[in-house]
């Protein structure tokens, strides 16, 4: 059996607030050999006095030292809040911590600059630290340790904000929502497990899909595969157009380092199989054992033996593989909906298309683009406050405006879904090809499935990911993966599918 070696997530970007006025939003990078160093992806990001000339740069790596963080606060305790120096003039009345994450998955520079405009509005100041994705999801664990979270917070949907639910660290905001007199869908305000609402929405929603260089596509004389079989046969294609002009694209490339990316195959293949798989799963009418999980597991099997994913693709992160595809390294990028504004920043509105997986039920399904799968089927990702914030109802009120204002940006000027009833909000007329294909595709679907990861619990889903990647790895079998599986994605542990009904 072909084994790779896999190792531990990936590293990723440190950021930090620079001083300044309050209420500023002014970033510093740091990085291994100095501020502004050209890493795998640089953001730059608008103030409201024009653009910031700082960029958003990997760093030195955060993730590598959570373990020695965890061992100094067993013995030594918590350091406490930062240390600020005194301000110049007297403070605001309130003033609020905020901490958010800022990369390729955030739509725009407006997810930065509303803070700064609330802050002036409301007189408040507001100390922003924007994160990379997984770094700010490492912080969150460390902070809830040392009981020092922020007075707000992002999270993401599903199962992750669970351990902090769990420990009490999040406000319910049911009153302040129904209070606010924002409109939301129902579907973008889903309860916890004990039917409260801790999450302000504001983020926009993550569906599956896949992404294709259209310049390679051309370039090989290529189609968009719509059936397994015309997959493996994409596969083996570039890999005979590669011997034949000396190059060395990649079939799909992603990156297994974070593990998510390949759990994300893997269960997309499941979905092309039966998109009912996990609703029978999870009712009890079939087990992990069923042919349909089998099948899969040896998809992926196969698509490694044809070479389909690069080398070390097992070390690459998921940062590095978006940017591989942006280079044109990559033909085929299974990956999420959010990334859409990155691509077109980079690549332009014609130098990538997007669609499903292709079906893998041998014509069953033959429907296979209707049937989609999102990240955040029960809890949106959004805004929490902390119960120990001393500003409780100030946080809750500008957070509400943040949302309401993300909302209207980003219908009104960048065509994503409203995520409330509100009549008087308009989408664009005229949208750019990659996003109406998008908007195309939402319309058209008749069937949601949640990324398996968020259906479940936090530690069956983490064992979970770690499953999947030992398979992509080779270092065990389909037997044990089912095996092991079995005792993982069962009904004991979707969570998320026995929520209350709002």
């Amino acid at each position: 059996m072909k084994q790779h070696a896999f190792s531990e997530p990936e590293n990723t970007p440190r950021r930090t607030k620079s001083s300044g006025p309050a209420g500023a939003l002014a970033f510093q990078a740091q990085t291994s050999s100095g501020p502004c160093t050209r890493g795998a992806l640089a953001f730059q990001a608008q103030t409201n006095s024009g653009p910031c000339a700082k960029r958003y740069e990997p760093a030195r790596p955060f993730v590598v030292f959570c373990g020695l963080l965890l061992l100094l606060t067993l013995l030594t305790g918590c350091t406490g809040k930062e240390q600020r120096t005194a301000p110049t003039e007297e403070p605001a009345a309130v003033s609020l911590e905020i901490w958010s994450f800022f990369d390729y998955n955030t739509p725009g520079n407006h997810y930065l600059n509303l803070w700064d405009e609330l802050a002036e509005e409301y007189g408040y100041e507001l100390n922003v630290k924007v994160f990379k994705t997984e770094e700010l999801k490492d912080k969150l664990r460390i902070s809830l340790l040392c009981g020092e979270l922020p007075d707000v917070f992002e999270v993401w949907g599903g199962s992750f904000p669970e351990f902090l639910i769990d420990a009490g660290a999040c406000i319910p905001v049911d009153d302040y929502l129904q209070d606010s007199g924002i409109p939301y869908k129902e579907e973008y305000i889903s309860p916890y497990k004990d039917g409260r609402r801790y999450i302000i929405p504001c983020l926009v929603d993550a569906y599956a899909v896949n992404y294709y260089n259209k310049t390679l596509l051309e370039q090989m004389q290529l189609t968009i595969p719509e059936t397994w079989e015309q997959l493996v046969a994409l596969v083996d294609a570039v890999h005979a157009y590669n011997k034949a002009h000396g190059t060395s694209i990649v079939p799909i490339g992603f990156g297994n380092k974070d593990s998510w990316l390949g759990e994300l195959m893997y269960t997309m293949i499941v979905n092309r199989e039966n998109p009912y798989a996990l609703d029978q799963l999870s009712a009890g009418e079939i087990d992990f054992e069923d042919e349909i999980f089998r099948d899969a597991a040896e998809k992926i099997r196969l698509l490694d033996e044809h070479h389909a994913f690069a080398e070390d693709f097992l070390q690459t992160g998921e940062v590095e593989s978006v940017e591989n595809f942006v280079e044109g390294q990559v033909l085929l990028l299974p990956h999420q909906s959010t990334i859409l504004y990155y691509l077109m920043e980079h690549m332009g509105d014609d130098g990538f298309t997007m669609a499903q997986f292709p079906d893998c039920s041998g014509g069953r399904f033959a429907d296979y683009p209707t049937y989609l799968m999102n990240a955040n089927p029960h809890m949106t990702p959004g805004l929490c406050l902390n119960r120990d914030t001393e500003h409780a109802d100030e946080a809750a009120m500008v957070c509400l405006e943040f949302s309401k204002r993300v909302n209207e940006i980003n219908y009104t000027q960048y065509g994503y879904y409203n995520y409330t009833l509100d009549p008087s909000l308009e989408p664009p007329r005229q949208l750019p090809a990659p996003v109406q294909q998008f908007r195309d595709m939402l319309d058209s679907q008749q069937k949601l499935t949640g990324f398996w990861y968020y259906e479940l619990s936090k530690e069956s889903a983490d064992s979970w990911s770690n499953l999947t990647k030992q398979l992509y790895a080779g270092v065990i079998s389909v037997d044990e993966f089912i095996a092991r599986g079995k005792e993982l994605i069962n009904p004991e542990h979707m969570v998320y599918r026995k929520a209350p009904a709002p």
